[in-house]
């Protein structure tokens, strides 16, 4: 009798950092009827390879918990997570994590690039709150797909910062280092601003609403394009910005 209540689709979340509330907000936001995020926090503390390496330690025990709850695929979120062990160990975790599962997985990083792609994007700038080193690597993802980074906008934070900043500022910085990125790249096509720890979909928003010739790829819209395509139940979902109201 409750059919019509159980969900469609779950997808199985390795979530960076040890409190989940931004990320899972916009993720509900934007979901179709029928998705639901199952979400284990690996508690990341610090950027650093070594502290990737502890929280990754006990994945197979993370990964049968999630399948224990019937996920139908998994993704490994966080692109720090994924900058920080280079792309090699990022590709064998995700092989390993399908291997694991049975199911499909994915990154926050290859969702970003595979809709940056999608997007037609060449030049994109990134803003986000890493360091210098970070996103050399991340222009690596990036240009391994033929896209390349023509510029950055950050603020080097730690997530020991960030996580206590407000929401009502983290926004406007996301939107400040932004148009900042635009400004000071005229050449670039797009800008992907990184970090799940701000609620980055409203900015996207007012950005493509401010600068039309632009695309503005975030995590959440990224993450959720991909899904919803690697789960073959596409549709547009139209009010967020372009990527998500595009018809394939």
């Amino acid at each position: 009798m409750f059919e019509a209540d159980i969900p469609t689709f779950k997808i199985g979340y390795l979530s960076p950092l040890p409190i989940i509330d931004n990320a899972a907000y916009e993720f509900y936001r934007l979901a179709p009827p029928g998705l639901m995020a199952v979400l284990i926090s690996v508690g990341l503390g610090e950027f650093s390879a070594k502290d990737v390496e502890r929280v990754f330690a006990p994945l197979d025990g993370y990964l049968d918990q999630l399948m224990d709850r019937g996920i139908d695929m998994t993704v490994q979120a966080g692109t720090p997570l994924a900058v920080l062990m280079g792309i090699e160990a990022h590709d064998r975790l995700l092989d390993h994590i399908a291997k694991r599962t049975g199911k499909p997985a994915t990154s926050t990083v290859t969702s970003v690039v595979r809709a940056s792609k999608a997007m037609g994007l060449k030049k994109i700038a990134l803003v986000n709150k890493w360091s210098e080193p970070m996103n050399k690597v991340l222009a690596d993802f990036f240009a391994r797909d033929g896209i390349q980074v023509c510029g950055t906008s950050t603020k080097d934070l730690t997530p020991a910062e960030f996580v206590k900043i407000e929401s009502g500022n983290h926004m406007q910085l996301c939107y400040e280092l932004s148009r900042q990125a635009i400004l000071n790249h005229p050449d670039c096509d797009g800008l992907y601003v990184g970090g799940g720890t701000w609620l980055s979909v409203p900015v996207t928003r007012a950005l493509e609403k401010e600068f039309p010739n632009h695309v503005i790829i975030c995590n959440q819209t990224a993450q959720m394009w991909d899904f919803l395509h690697m789960l073959g139940i596409w549709k547009p979902i139209p009010g967020y910005n372009k990527l998500l109201a595009q018809a394939h």
